[in-house]
């Protein structure tokens, strides 16, 4: 009985390993008892039926096997035997062939569907926009793509392609990341333009999955928020799998790469990874600059807010890069008055920006890009011929501002892009500021961090205090007072940009209270992860930057116009040019009043390219960049200030932290 026992569980085991193996194995199973139970029944007629019946084993086999399949045969047959044998062939045939074949073919049609959703099988594309990972931004990115329909046209345009492909690779594709690409895109989406795909940016075999080589650009964002904390080592990594799969592919056909990096000394080891060309942006130190400078200059959110978020809105202004063959061999600063709808801001050449005024004698080259600030790309064609203009301003070489600064900086929350923010009050040689950074990260981890990266502060004194920011009774024994400005970044060690905005709501709103409590009016700037919770800061008077934002559209946009880095480089970047703000000339003030073009043109005889008026009332601060009319004038008052970009900055000490120019 045990050996009978033991030979029933292995064929009972064998059987279902073919059933669970594969569709054609089960197909095969069933094929296999249709096959005896007709053989069965047929032998069992051929021998038990009274008569000469069949005439051979064959015959009966093939009538078992007629009633077996077509229910239809039923009524044919006479006599018990051949009726009992028949219904029990055709009610097991209704079972095995119909029922299991149905329900087979079923579940292999549903395996089919949920694979190909999976986004396991491999694309064939040519000149796609691929985006490896999927994070907090991906949608933004995606968003930002299929708004940006100029570019696009004119990306399409230069590869001789009519529409847009858009590929994600992503860890794994599931219904819930085209629901929320479909939420945010409305009309806009579409499967055939937007293809997912999972798979691991790390493994070569998942980059060919999404034909990573037929790409026009790949955009590699960074994982903000990292459990492991390591992003830039994933993107390193990525590159270096994408250039070891391609080695017989020569350097410059390779696809154009834009990646995002947080560690600054880390910019020129990316570049070693991959041969082909590619934009290095390090937009953690884009977005400390950014912050820096508006606890500097009070109003300033709202230009680079238009200038690096307002991607769709045809009334914003933006910047635009565009070709200055027609142009050659004229001198650059004498093109600045040719332009009645934009702004000229410079040149970009071979990976370089050259302010507009920076170099007097400056001369247009045939396959330079002029830049400029512009509300559409069309209106960044001249609407005149050159003129003589005359630099008589201060001296190429930077001035040295007097006077010490003492700033004193409060930042409320720890994320990644702290360590820059630091070293970008640090880099200014002419202030000493003092930043108390609260946080619940504990300070040795904070301050692990800050070796790591190597941060050597010289003219900032950096205080770290252990307070969760969302405790009044901790944070209103702070002499909140004695600070200039507060500054709130979302921590990214929440695990989620939900998470990190809830969390930085709740410690605003206990900042206000406290700040009430104690008679306090610093500057507020807050760094949140959601457009849509902007507006929540917005009672407080507070000055928001949405930096998933800006740093969805800086890689975006770049991936369709790769010359707009080495522009927003060297505008928003930690070195290159400064935007300031001037009081505006008591001699504008009196009668007649000047126009925005007479005020550019005494701007730029001091060496300065006017971008815009801050006007300055009580209601508050509002920026009017590139005004529609410059000819006419502007009516001024005494507290509004001119926004100027100075292409010969004061002089700044390098941060310890790197550089993000390549």
């Amino acid at each position: 009985m045990s050996l009978l026992r033991r030979l029933r569980q292995i064929i009972q085991f064998r059987v279902e390993q073919l059933l669970l193996r594969s569709t054609a194995s089960r197909l095969s199973v069933i094929a296999l008892a249709m096959i005896l139970i007709a053989v069965g029944a047929g032998l069992l007629v051929f021998v038990a039926a009274p008569g000469k019946t069949y005439p051979d084993a064959g015959s009966a086999v093939w009538w078992a096997f007629l009633r077996l399949t077509d229910s239809g045969y039923l009524g044919d047959d006479q006599g018990l035997l051949l009726r009992t044998v028949s219904t029990v062939l055709t009610v097991l045939g209704v079972v095995l062939f119909v029922g299991a074949l149905i329900a087979t073919m079923t579940q292999w049609l549903n395996e089919t569907i949920d694979k190909l959703e999976a986004g396991y099988t491999p694309i064939a594309q040519n000149d796609h926009i691929l985006i490896l990972g999927w994070n907090n931004r991906t949608g933004e990115m995606v968003e930002q793509l299929v708004e940006s329909d100029g570019r696009v046209r004119r990306f399409l345009r230069a590869r001789h392609i009519w529409s847009l492909r858009i590929v994600v690779l992503a860890e794994r594709v599931t219904p819930a990341l085209a629901a929320e690409l479909k939420d945010r895109l409305g009309r806009g989406y579409s499967s055939r333009r937007i293809t997912l795909r999972s798979g691991s940016a790390l493994r070569a075999d998942h980059l060919k999955r999404v034909d990573y080589r037929h790409a026009g650009a790949i955009v590699l964002p960074a994982r903000e928020f990292d459990a492991e904390g390591v992003p830039d080592e994933r993107t390193i990594k990525t590159l270096m799998s994408a250039a070891t799969s391609s080695h017989e592919i020569a350097p410059a056909e390779l696809p154009l790469v834009v990646a995002e990096l947080f560690d600054a000394d880390l910019l020129e080891t990316a570049r070693g990874a991959y041969p082909g060309p590619a934009e290095f942006i390090g937009t953690p130190q884009i977005i400390a600059r950014l912050l820096a400078q508006n606890a500097r200059l009070r109003g300033l959110s709202g230009v680079y807010n238009e200038l690096l978020a307002s991607i769709g809105d045809d009334q914003a202004n933006q910047i635009f890069v565009r070709s200055a063959e027609n142009l050659a061999g004229e001198r650059l600063s004498d093109l600045a008055t040719c332009y009645d709808h934009a702004i000229l801001l410079g040149v970009a050449r071979d990976g370089d920006f050259l302010p507009l005024y920076a170099q007097p004698e400056q001369v247009v080259a045939e396959h330079d890009r002029l830049a400029f600030i512009a509300r559409r790309y069309e209106h960044c064609a001249p609407d005149r011929a050159p003129a003589p203009a005359e630099i008589v301003g201060r001296p190429i070489e930077p001035a040295v501002e007097e006077g010490r600064i003492a700033r004193r900086v409060l930042v409320l929350g720890w994320n990644q892009k702290v360590v820059s923010l630091l070293a970008e009050f640090d880099r200014h040689s002419g202030e000493d500021a003092t930043i108390d950074v609260l946080s619940r990260v504990p300070i040795a981890e904070r301050e692990a961090i800050l070796a790591r990266r190597g941060l050597e502060l010289r003219h900032a004194v950096v205080n770290q205090v252990d307070i969760d920011i969302t405790s009044y009774a901790q944070l209103a024994v702070r002499e909140l007072g004695s600070y200039d400005t507060v500054i709130l970044v979302a921590s990214d060690w929440l695990g989620s940009a939900e998470a990190a905005d809830a969390r930085l709501l709740a410690g605003y709103l206990v900042l206000r209270r406290a700040l009430a409590a104690a008679g306090a009016d610093p500057a507020l700037i807050v760094e949140t992860m959601a457009e849509d919770n902007a507006p929540l800061f917005a009672g407080g008077q507070a000055e928001c930057l949405v930096s998933p934002v800006v740093q969805s559209s800086l890689l975006t946009q770049v991936a369709l116009r790769r010359e707009l880095h080495w522009v927003v480089e060297d505008m928003f970047g930690p070195k290159g040019a400064e935007l300031a703000f001037r009081p505006v000339p008591r001699s504008v003030l009196g009668q007649p009043p000047a126009s925005f073009a007479e005020l550019a043109e005494r701007c730029g005889a001091a060496g300065e390219i006017l971008l815009g008026i801050m006007r300055i009332t009580p209601g508050g601060r509002a920026v009017q960049l590139n005004p529609a009319h410059k000819h006419e004038a502007l009516e001024l008052g005494r507290e509004d200030q001119l926004i100027v970009l100075d292409g010969r900055p004061v002089v700044a000490e390098a941060p310890a932290t790197g550089s993000s120019r390549i």
